[in-house]
């Protein structure tokens, strides 16, 4: 005790002495700044004027005002004053970047750049001080960026323009240099499988070929080398090599001839690999599943026991397991694999081992966008409420119905979260954008059906902003005359039942194509409902009164004389089904729809007849997806016309093909039957196929290769697919959503001649679609 007493006693006495003998900082001197002020950099010291003097301190200061990035040069000098350390703190500052500039090629555009810099927040701001360690960061970027674009040969130099008082302009110029392409892509080992299917697997780096060359694919790009082994690896495996191995790529430099004819340096790029040996599936369980029956689960299992193993297999197993659970309500479901491989008998045994989590629901949907479409009619689209089980499957149904609406679109993505008090509960924000609601339009124009025309028209696809639909035009042509005023109620009575009305009055004057000449005036009746799902039907009810003068010296004109007059009454109940996704631009989904139109005296008019319609549209994305997709549309039509008693089957209701709506190189209606004159008679039954590869050019412009064939006949005539018309070609179609019709320029090349003098090949304008 009497020492720690001595100890005490010690320290407060040697204390001031030790402390009077420790510097204090007297004074700290900036010098050399100008636009930072003393302020400021007082501000990033820890020291300050009065404190005792610590080199250690100042040292971490330095390193603090360094790394502001303010200066070039920053230098510490110590001096001794009166009263203690006076420290001169002197700083040369960094150059204000007044401007950045890139100079580049055709390649690699500015744009491209200053995205890229965004991406990795490496991008200097104009006003902010230059700091040559981000000029190179920017240049290594660079570097990466056209690496990518497979642009090896490139150079990059940067250059720093002093303007005014310390401001610079910097200015990056990059050297593209020539594309280094893959002229050939090797397998050394035993590959077992065809190389042609091992590098279809590689995303990149393929070799150069005229398909590659112009997809781009063939471009050497070393920075996915590690991706394209990868690729090799999992591709092996789909097919059952389990221990496949991929060694490190190696590249080989040579010259040879390009697919343009010109020399020019080319990469050979090696893989090693060593399949192993092939494995069979063996045995299958699955366990942990309450929710869903095992024996439910087993038939989603696209492994069979025996069968080559294949983890591509595997995986969508995966993904319909828990695509089942999800459309359950089990949102946080996994599917987990466990795969045991038998070296002895190559086999792999495997587990689907399933974990439920708890059930979802949806907790709150909300709606964001939609300033004119009342909520409701976006609302009753829904096929999940407030409370219900969240089903995925059903959601996404619901999306597709209220894109079908074509009231609205999808802004981005619905946003989906689980509620932070609860995860059981989903709070999702739907979010869209309205499509062109009102459509005023004069137009002036060319259709080979309706020849020169002026017209006027109003149409809104959302009146009332409850999806109401009502249609106005005024048409006058040199083929057709056209007016006519149209309602309908999507939701009558908030129920699920569509009504409306058309009426109308159209002149045609197709003479000129050896046919007719029409006036027809008439309404037509329309009430529909959803049935279930995505089937809906319709009755339509039409009155028409109709004048017909016939082609003198016709089949018809002998029959009936030059002129008729008719009434007639039908009905048509139709039912079809639609998962297409946009009435506007499709990009995938089927439409289905049979109707059958019933033609009797007994409901007030003077025809007779049974007129029956399938038709099939299919769209599938191909490459890409969303709206810059490459999509493959298919359409299938037949229909058959028959006569009811003694009555003859009118002339405008035969079936004529030709012209932009059904085989689009042929003249309007010039593809069916012909009298001994060469008048068209007309066909009672038919076939007609579309197809169609629709790309994305931009902005509202596709380009679209097609292919028709179809062909109409008389009833005791046969249907031979060997002996109808066809066109193929291409076509520009501009789609303007103002208007929502598209603007189309077709060239196409015919098989068969209807005459001699037609020619094979035809150009035509047209408007709207073909199916």
């Amino acid at each position: 005790m009497k020492k720690l007493a001595l100890l005490l006693f010690l320290g407060i006495v040697a204390l001031p002495v030790f402390l009077a003998a420790q510097d204090i900082v007297e004074k700290i001197e900036i010098v050399g700044n100008d636009r930072v002020t003393t302020e400021t950099v007082l501000y990033y010291l820890s020291v300050r004027e009065g404190d005792f003097y610590s080199a250690d301190q100042f040292r971490r200061d330095f390193r603090v005002l360094w790394s502001t990035g303010f200066f070039s040069n920053i230098t510490f000098e110590e001096s001794q004053g009166a009263r203690g350390k006076i420290i001169k703190i002197t700083v040369e500052e960094n150059a204000v970047v007044r401007s950045v500039t890139y100079k580049t090629g055709k390649k690699v555009k500015e744009k491209d750049i200053v995205e890229k810099l965004k991406e990795k927040d490496q991008s200097i701001l104009p006003y902010s001080y230059y700091s040559a360690f981000k000029v190179q960061r920017i240049k290594d970027t660079i570097a990466d960026l056209l690496t990518e674009k497979g642009l090896l040969a490139s150079k990059i130099e940067s250059e720093v323009v002093r303007q005014g008082k310390n401001e610079v302009d910097v200015q990056i110029r990059v050297d593209e240099g020539p594309k280094v392409r893959v002229g050939e892509v090797a397998f050394e080992g035993d590959t077992k499988i065809q190389s042609s299917k091992l590098e279809n697997s590689m995303k990149e780096n393929r070799s150069h070929s005229m398909f590659n060359w112009v997809a781009g694919k063939d471009v050497y790009k070393s920075n996915k080398l590690e991706e394209d082994a990868e690729a090799l690896k999992n591709k092996y495996q789909e097919l059952g090599y389990m221990e496949a191995a991929v060694g490190q790529p190696r590249t080989e430099e040579y010259e040879d001839q390009s697919v343009t004819f010109q020399k020019q340096k080319m990469m050979r790029v090696i893989f090693p690999v060593s399949p192993g040996y092939l494995y069979r599936t063996g045995v299958i369980k699955v366990e942990g599943s309450k929710a869903v029956n095992v024996k439910n689960l087993m038939t989603l299992v696209r492994l069979k026991t025996g069968e080559v193993y294949s983890t591509k297999d595997r995986d969508k197993s995966i993904e319909d397991m828990g695509e089942a659970f999800r459309d359950g309500g089990y949102v946080y479901a996994q599917i987990i694999p466990v795969e045991n491989l038998d070296p002895k008998n190559k086999i792999v045994n495997i587990t689907f081992n399933v974990n439920e989590g708890e059930i979802a629901y949806l907790n709150r949907l909300e709606f964001r966008g939609n300033i004119y479409t009342k909520d409701k009619v976006i609302r009753r689209e829904m096929m999940i409420r407030e409370g219900d089980r969240f089903s995925f499957n059903m959601f996404k149904n619901s999306i597709l119905r209220i894109k079908q609406l074509g009231l609205v679109d999808l802004d981005k993505d619905p946003d989906i979260k689980p509620n932070p008090d609860d995860p059981t509960k989903m709070d999702v924000q739907v979010n869209v954008k309205e499509m062109q609601r009102n459509n005023v339009q004069f137009t002036a124009g060319y259709s080979g059906y309706e020849g020169m025309f002026v017209a006027f028209s109003y149409s809104t696809v959302n009146f009332l902003g409850a999806g109401e639909n009502l249609e106005l035009a005024v048409q006058q042509g040199k083929l057709v005359k056209n007016y006519s005023f149209g309602f309908s109620e999507p939701y009558l009575f908030d129920k699920p039942i569509t009504a409306g009305f058309n009426i109308y009055s159209r002149r045609t004057d197709y003479s000129t194509y050896g046919l007719y000449k029409q006036n027809m005036k008439g309404i037509d009746l329309t009430l529909g409902t959803r049935l279930v799902g995505y089937w809906r039907t319709s009755w339509t009810y039409s009155l028409q009164k109709v004048k017909m003068d016939y082609p003198v010296g016709s089949y018809y004109q002998q029959i009936y004389g030059q002129y008729g007059n008719y009434y007639q009454s039908s009905i048509t109940p139709t039912i079809w089904r639609s998962t297409v996704d946009s009435p506007l631009t499709p990009t995938r989904g089927s439409s289905y729809s049979a109707s059958l139109k019933f033609a009797g005296t007994f409901l007030g008019g003077e025809v007779n007849m049974l007129k029956p319609t399938l038709e099939f549209t299919h769209y599938q994305p191909i490459i890409g997806k969303g709206p810059k997709a490459h999509v493959l549309g298919i359409h299938a039509q037949g229909q058959y016309i028959a006569q009811l008693g003694d009555s003859l089957i009118p002339y405008w209701e035969k079936i004529f093909f030709g012209g932009e709506r059904s085989i689009r190189g042929y003249e309007v209606y010039s593809i069916g039957p012909r009298d001994r004159n060469g008048y068209m008679i007309g066909g009672t039954k038919s076939l007609l196929f579309n197809i169609e590869y629709i790309v994305p050019v931009g902005g509202p412009l596709y380009a679209i290769l097609f292919y028709d064939r179809g062909n109409a006949v008389l009833a005791n005539q046969s249907l031979s697919f060997a002996d109808m018309y066809s066109s193929a070609g291409i076509e520009a179609r501009l789609f303007i959503p103002a208007l929502r019709v598209p603007f189309r320029l077709i060239f196409a090349y015919n098989n068969k001649k209807i005459f001699p003098t037609d020619q094979e090949f035809a150009f035509r304008f047209a408007v709207g679609t073909t199916f």
